[in-house]
């Protein structure tokens, strides 16, 4: 590399360390982080064209992301929407064209912050002897799942219906912090994936209905604050795309 170019990309790392404020709903105030780069927006418009694991790539993708730009990892999963909405207005505008839809994205930024964030960290669901202990993961959690996702299980590409599988599963055991029978207890971030579904796939499913109403009252909460005039926002690879709005 020459000089010249060593200098500029000193000088353009000086510029990439301004500062932004995003109000996250975990901490309940701002914290700051540095605005995209040009190269970040092209792994997140590219990290989701890899069929079945594009939903994987692209959510891990814009987990590094966030823990290159704030420098935390211990940001909860709910925390990912206000900071990456914040990043794409400072970086593209405000406005955002979904299909037919215009977002402001200012308003939802308002939603977000003014909703109440009414879910417990963690929660127990237990059923005679067993123990099912539950907990709001961290962004540094999830991406732990998804990579040892890929590593731990094959995904078929002719088999969509055995890919969406693999994904529900996954975002199950994401909510899933240990399994306790009488004194003995595992602990799910010390086992592999394909073992944590096993053990999630023989629960009764009396205890599956209420892990699922813990993780859809998270989902809720999401759903609301990105929804307006009924209309849900969508974060994937287009949210980082320059169309125009007309």
């Amino acid at each position: 590399m020459s000089d010249n170019v060593s200098g500029f990309l000193k000088k353009l790392g000086k510029i990439n360390d301004d500062k932004l404020e995003v109000y996250v709903p975990s901490r309940k105030e701002k914290i700051e982080t540095t605005p995209l780069t040009l190269k970040q927006q092209k792994d997140l418009i590219s990290s989701a064209l890899d069929g079945m694991k594009g939903a994987l790539n692209f959510n891990r993708t814009l987990n590094n992301i966030i823990f290159k730009n704030t420098g935390d990892n211990d940001l909860k999963i709910y925390d990912k929407f206000p900071l990456v909405i914040s990043l794409r207005k400072h970086s593209l505008g405000s406005k955002y064209k979904q299909n037919d839809v215009v977002f402001d994205l200012d308003v939802i930024l308002k939603k977000i912050k003014t909703t109440p964030l009414k879910i417990k960290d963690s929660t127990v669901v237990e059923l005679k002897t067993l123990q099912v202990e539950l907990k709001v993961p961290t962004l540094a959690e999830e991406n732990s799942i998804l990579a040892k996702g890929e590593q731990d299980i094959v995904i078929k590409e002719e088999s969509t219906k055995e890919g969406v599988g693999m994904l529900y599963m996954l975002e199950i055991i994401k909510y899933i912090d240990k399994l306790i029978i009488e004194e003995e207890e595992v602990e799910f971030s010390k086992i592999k994936v394909n073992d944590r579904i096993k053990l999630i796939e023989e629960l009764p499913l009396s205890m599956y209905n209420e892990i699922a109403d813990y993780i859809e009252k998270i989902n809720k909460y999401l759903q609301d604050v990105l929804t307006v005039d009924e209309t849900t926002l969508s974060i994937d690879a287009r949210f980082f795309d320059t169309t125009d709005i007309d």
